[in-house]
């Protein structure tokens, strides 16, 4: 549980820099990265899991 909320607390305190530091143009760029990054994510934790589910059965 201490690793979890020593996790949280680096990227609250990355964001609170990156908040500060980044123009608000940067900011909107960065924000369009970390969403597409977010989806391929997503979409490859969907794929990894039914490529487990086909393979299992």
């Amino acid at each position: 549980m201490g690793r979890i909320i020593r996790i949280v607390f680096f990227l609250a305190l990355i964001g609170l820099i990156v908040h500060h530091l980044f123009s608000r143009s940067q900011k909107r760029a960065l924000h369009e990265v970390i969403q597409i990054s977010a989806w391929v994510c997503v979409a490859a934790a969907v794929l990894a899991i039914l490529w487990h589910w086909f393979i299992g059965f």
